[in-house]
């Protein structure tokens, strides 16, 4: 399902939404409202507004749409890092948990010199990977600015992820 066809779709939901919707009526319209700019559509307004009052109450469940095999929603900060990276953390707890993986690393060879592409033969010695030619370096993982994201199946049976933030 394309996005302008799902936009389309949430408007036409969200004019028929009533307070006491069935709740997989409703998480269909959460769904459509969060497959396109839910801010920027009216309609989505009221069913999304129930979402975000319902998220602060215990015990909430996230409203599922049956008809499109949609899950729940997950939250992930973090994009992917670029090509030739890995994720990283940004340290190890003493009792050897990792942190949160908001890192991004890869391995560079300090015994070549990228200038003239000869070998360097003395090797670097550093702290974390020793005497050693291989140094890793690090920068911080891109955040994302759609940290959510719902699993849905479209209409020609794909598997699809919608991703939206829930800033008011």
């Amino acid at each position: 399902m394309t996005k302008s066809l799902l936009y389309a779709a949430a408007i036409a939901v969200g004019s028929l939404y009533a307070s006491s919707a069935p709740a997989s009526e409703w998480g269909c319209q959460v769904l459509l409202c969060v497959s396109g700019n839910w801010q920027a559509t009216p309609s989505c307004h009221p069913p999304m507004y129930r979402l975000l009052a319902a998220m602060k109450r215990p015990g909430f469940s996230w409203p599922t749409c049956p008809a499109a095999s949609s899950t729940a929603a997950r939250k992930d900060v973090y994009d992917d890092c670029p090509e030739g990276w890995t994720v990283g953390y940004s340290d190890v707890g003493h009792d050897g948990n990792r942190s949160k993986p908001n890192m991004c690393e890869k391995r560079e060879n300090l015994c070549f010199n990228h200038r003239n592409g000869r070998p360097i033969f003395k090797p670097v010695i550093n702290r974390r990977d020793g005497d050693s030619c291989q140094k890793t370096i690090s920068m911080p993982r891109p955040v994302r600015s759609k940290p959510w994201y719902v699993e849905y199946t479209d209409a020609k049976g794909l598997r699809q992820r919608a991703w939206f933030n829930l800033n008011i």
